[in-house]
């Protein structure tokens, strides 16, 4: 019964599957999320979403909160016409990445406008990844879990925040 109450309150087990959040999480990584203090979302924190045009749950990052209005421009994010740092991407993948494809940016310039109930979220690889951009905002009932951690493959264990 604990085993039970705890996989369905507490954690949530997950499998990544494709490449949407690389580096920060591989395809194939196990990982726990938690399914505790859902009411507290927070920019940047990792969340796995029920995507229902999908049909499937979904793992990405909260990149905008209810109200908020997100802009991109030349790489570079704004919320609230304020310039915000993502320390979590890893440039070095990205200018590779904008090497190898010739191309100018690794998140296309858009401008979007969040409703009140609603988080707009992000995948870590913007070249390869089905997110708001695309999907739309998510309401904040669709999260399933937040944060976590990986379990497996060992060399992939870390923190999942």
């Amino acid at each position: 019964m604990g085993v039970t109450f705890v996989f369905r309150f507490a954690i949530m087990p997950i499998k990544v599957d494709g490449s949407s959040m690389y580096p920060t999480l591989q395809d194939h990584d196990y990982a726990f999320m938690s399914r505790i203090d859902l009411n507290h979302i927070e920019r940047f924190d990792i969340v796995t979403l029920n995507c229902k045009k999908l049909g499937n749950i979904i793992i990405k990052r909260v990149i905008g909160l209810p109200g908020e209005k997100i802009v991109y421009k030349d790489d570079q994010l704004y919320i609230n016409d304020e310039k915000i740092e993502e320390a979590f991407l890893d440039i070095s993948y990205i200018e590779q990445v904008k090497k190898d494809y010739n191309i100018s940016c690794f998140t296309e310039d858009f401008e979007y406008t969040i409703g009140d109930d609603e988080i707009f979220v992000l995948g870590d690889n913007r070249l390869n990844s089905l997110d708001s951009r695309l999907l739309g905002c998510f309401k904040e009932k669709d999260i399933l879990s937040k944060k976590g951690f990986v379990l497996f493959p060992f060399k992939n264990m870390k923190e999942v925040d």
